[in-house]
């Protein structure tokens, strides 16, 4: 709980600022909101999987968003995920 906590906190950093500098306030009230779910979550400890999952899954959806908010792209991240370099193409069977 405690990584998936930090990795949140990078990730909230990123949107929460995006939002102030672009004046999208809905990205910092998301921002907020998703704070206070995950805190909440933590009344669920005796019960680690039910407060551990959601975290994760929250964590995975935000680190996503604050990828494509900083100016990456799903083919980069392709790319990156099959170990490709620039400007080649994934080979079957090799």
């Amino acid at each position: 709980m405690t990584m998936v906590l930090i990795f949140l906190h990078t990730f909230w950093g990123i949107l929460f600022f995006h939002g102030c500098e672009t004046r999208h306030w809905w990205e910092i009230v998301a921002v907020v909101l998703t704070h206070l779910l995950v805190s909440g979550l933590t009344f669920f400890n005796p019960l680690y999987v039910s407060s551990l999952v959601p975290a994760y899954l929250l964590m995975v959806a935000t680190a996503a968003w604050a990828y494509l908010l900083s100016g990456g792209s799903a083919q980069n991240l392709r790319r990156f995920l099959l170990c490709l370099r620039s400007g080649t193409t994934p080979q079957l069977g090799s």
